[in-house]
């Protein structure tokens, strides 16, 4: 597994300049194993992210479950 601060990188320098448009983008490069650790960790670090991180979660989730 890869550590979420690794995955962060294929959108953003770190997680302090992550945007609210790249959440779906390393939502979908984590494999299932990494998605929940890695959408902690950008609550953890990102309040004001909270919401579009729960957002693309959920439509992870789902998406992963239908396929």
């Amino acid at each position: 597994m890869r550590n979420p601060s690794f995955i962060i990188k294929i959108a953003a320098d770190d997680v302090s300049k992550l945007r609210r448009s790249d959440v779906e983008r390393v939502f979908d490069t984590c494999t299932d194993e990494e998605l929940q650790p890695t959408a902690a960790y950008i609550r953890a670090s990102r309040s004001d992210l909270e919401a579009k991180v729960e957002q693309e979660l959920d439509f992870q989730l789902e998406e992963r479950r239908q396929a």
